[in-house]
């Protein structure tokens, strides 16, 4: 008898594992659809101080029902931030013409 109640015991910890896990993933769709709907109703140059735009929105949304857009848009945002980055490393040529070029030379007295 205490065979099976040691099985038993272990079964119903399995099954209230696997619904605890699953209480877990469903708050995390949750909380990542609830998000994706407060970056839809941000206007343009909000999303545009967090690194998105609308497109990016509309990209993200092409992760299906149960896909999470949040985890498209932040890697998209890391993406941009991570071009600006190598941006800024890059140096080239000034985009300032030279004014002391253009002038014409003084002759020096004789």
């Amino acid at each position: 008898m205490p065979m099976f109640a040691v099985t038993l015991s272990s079964a119903v910890l399995s099954v209230v594992a696997v619904v605890r896990n699953q209480a877990k993933s469903l708050r995390t769709w949750n909380e990542a659809r609830r998000g994706y709907a407060e970056l839809c109703e941000m206007d343009d140059r909000t999303l545009s101080d967090l690194g998105l735009t609308r497109s990016d929105l509309r990209d993200a949304s092409a992760t299906g029902y149960f896909g999470d857009p949040t985890t498209a848009l932040a890697a998209r945002v890391a993406e941009r931030e991570g071009r600006r980055r190598f941006a800024r490393a890059v140096t080239g040529p000034s985009l300032v013409p030279d004014v002391d070029a253009a002038l014409p030379r003084s002759v020096p007295c004789m």
